[in-house]
């Protein structure tokens, strides 16, 4: 099943972004055994590697360090933090044509997980224990799209071309909370 980023978590300052990706990506890696990993938009332009790809080790706990070796190199290395590729799957990621279990392929906003459901029930646990929201991440259907807004000329424009809006759940709720 594809869940999408709750975006209204994403956008707040103080949001703990680097734990967020690097507790999922724990996670979401101990059923994996392929990585991806690119600096995007690296701090200085004289890091090198920019991209690391491979098999990741065998034991959950040499996997887990790697995992958390790798993240920190993509927020040390990254400016903005948020503009990272790293992808954790199952199949070998040379051949990716699908979303990946953990596929962060630009900015926050792009971040998919494609995860069975009992996955993501041990996924939003390991959230709760380390004090992240557990809707975190939400599925797919859940995201509720509406004609284009606004009253102007270019918003009908917009409607007529079949323009929508779409919030994420927990945008959702603050948007009709106003």
């Amino acid at each position: 099943m594809i869940y999408l980023p709750e975006l209204f978590y994403l956008s707040q300052k103080d949001f703990p972004l680097q734990k967020a990706v690097k507790v999922t990506a724990l996670i979401v890696g101990r059923w994996c055994s392929y990585y991806w990993a690119q600096l995007i938009a690296p701090i200085r332009k004289d890091i090198v590697p920019t991209q690391k790809s491979g098999v990741l080790p065998e034991t959950l706990s040499e996997r887990e360090t790697f995992i958390c070796e790798l993240v920190t190199w993509i927020f040390a290395h990254s400016n903005p933090p948020d503009l990272f590729g790293l992808w954790l799957d199952d199949h070998p990621l040379s051949e990716k044509r699908r979303v990946a279990k953990f596929d962060h392929h630009d900015d926050s906003c792009c971040w998919v997980l494609n995860l069975s459901e009992s996955e993501f029930e041990a996924l939003q646990d390991a959230w709760q224990a380390h004090g992240l929201p557990t809707d975190l991440f939400y599925s797919e259907g859940k995201q509720i799209c509406v004609p284009y807004p606004g009253k102007g000329w270019k918003a009908r424009l917009l409607r007529a071309f079949g323009w929508q809006r779409c919030y994420t759940p927990k945008q959702w709720e603050r948007e009709t909370l106003t």
